[in-house]
């Protein structure tokens, strides 16, 4: 039985944003995106966000309901899970009474680019949290995507229960959209949600309560580890241990975010993903080697971890 996420159990993990593994027909494969999940929890994440990196914006009702329902299925009773719903109010308010009835209790709301404004986007939250009976977890994607003063109101009225902070900035230190949102809400209630690129800033300096990634599928107990030593004050060893993370984002960055990290899970041997849901395509063969670099690379990097996890056993 699910149950609502607290700031505590926020704080404690990293938050895993899998893909889903789908068979040739498009059909979810259910032993791949069990092997996903399990090895997620044998490195001790907890929390699993299904949402961008498992293309949900391209999902059909029916299938959507089918892939919720395998995922419920196949994760370990005491593992978070929060689905998204979305991006458009429409297909939204469709999803959230399906969750609701499946028995989610956190419930991300996809980003919507357009059309859509921060007014807008707030009285679409309402409803939705009406419906639901829970607050949602607001996706904030781009500058100004909701007023802050209008998030501190959300909150306050408990239909937004938590935030995933996701606008990109060539220096993520220089941020006032991210400085307003804080001083309107606090850090308590706010995720880092770029993967490793900007959790130097937004977890070691301004100390947000946890991060999302797409790396933790393959390198969780690592993810961890790295979380850790943030959370500990030791930036520099963080940094350090960060290095094949930031270079599985780079690589990102280049190739699709989504398309490296579903493909990047089958190079990793963890399990076959199969295709992408269209709109996204797979990663033609030519784009693959760097692929496996990072991915070797951040296999590596796990091995070392839980050798030093068995060590101190």
């Amino acid at each position: 039985m699910q149950r609502r996420l607290t700031t505590e159990i926020y704080a404690a993990s990293v938050v895993a944003v899998p893909p889903i593994a789908l068979n040739a027909d498009l059909s979810v494969n259910v032993a791949a995106n069990a092997a996903i999940i399990r090895h997620i929890e044998s490195g001790g994440i907890n929390i699993l966000l299904y949402g961008g990196n498992a293309n949900l914006y391209h999902y059909g009702l029916a299938d959507y309901q089918a892939a919720m329902e395998a995922i419920i299925a196949v994760a370990r009773p005491d593992t978070h899970l929060i689905t998204s719903i979305g991006p458009d109010f429409g297909k939204a308010m469709a999803q959230a009474r399906m969750v609701r009835d499946l028995g989610f209790k956190n419930v991300m709301l996809l980003p919507m680019q357009f059309p859509a404004d921060s007014t807008g986007v707030a009285n679409g939250v309402r409803r939705l949290a009406e419906v639901l009976g829970d607050g949602l977890v607001l996706y904030l994607k781009r500058e100004n995507y909701v007023d802050p003063d209008e998030l501190a109101r959300l909150v306050a009225e408990k239909a937004v229960c938590f935030v995933k902070y996701a606008v990109e900035r060539r220096d993520a230190a220089d941020d006032a959209y991210l400085d307003a949102v804080l001083a309107a809400i606090g850090t308590d209630m706010i995720a880092s949600g770029m993967g490793e690129t900007p959790i130097h800033d937004h977890i070691g300096v301004r100390k947000l309560t946890t991060y999302t990634s797409g790396a933790v599928c393959i390198a969780p107990a690592t993810s961890l580890e790295l979380l850790a030593l943030y959370k500990a004050g030791r930036n520099a060893d963080a940094h350090a241990l960060s290095r094949p993370f930031l270079a599985f984002e780079k690589v990102r960055a280049q190739s699709g975010g989504l398309q490296v990290l579903h493909d990047g899970i089958r190079l990793s041997g963890i399990a076959d993903t199969g295709p992408l849901m269209p709109m996204i395509s797979n990663l033609p063969t030519g784009k693959l080697a760097p692929v496996q670099a990072v991915v070797d690379a951040l296999n590596e990097a796990e091995a070392a971890c839980r050798q030093r996890i068995a060590a101190r056993a």
